[in-house]
């Protein structure tokens, strides 16, 4: 997705996230008590309130849901652009906001396979993911 993107505020919670990319790294929070991936980053687990540390993921997933966009939200983003719901295979309901880059919007597909890459802009390495 070529463009300026509207970029985080980066915390030291949700920090690992967006620049794990700068290693190739996807990492995902995840608790150090109970074991579930966490996302998006917290302070602490949903599930048990344990801490959470972020961890590698292998960056596979499927699109669970999406849209085309056709508006141009922001003026340095071309139309359109795929806005998805990528399930991450390490769980199920580990699901992050993304864009479906390197495809033709029509060819997006619910259960289309997917994989992690990233879009390097100042700090930020934002996860986007390519067909497989």
């Amino acid at each position: 997705m070529a463009g300026e993107r509207i970029l985080p505020h980066l915390t030291e919670v949700n920090r690992a996230f967006w620049t794990g990319g700068r290693e190739g790294c996807l990492l995902i929070q995840r608790c150090v008590a109970c074991g579930r991936w966490v996302h998006p980053p917290r302070a602490a687990c949903p599930a048990c309130g344990g801490a959470v540390a972020a961890e590698p993921v292998s960056g596979d997933g499927t699109v669970f849901s999406f849209t085309v966009d056709h508006y141009r939200f922001n003026p340095g983003v071309p139309v359109p652009y795929v806005v998805a719901l990528v399930e991450l295979v390490e769980q199920q309901d580990l699901r992050l906001p993304t864009n479906i880059v390197d495809c033709d919007p029509p060819m997006v597909r619910i259960g289309m396979p997917v994989y992690a890459a990233f879009e390097p802009q100042d700090e930020v390495w934002v996860p986007v993911f390519r067909p497989m």
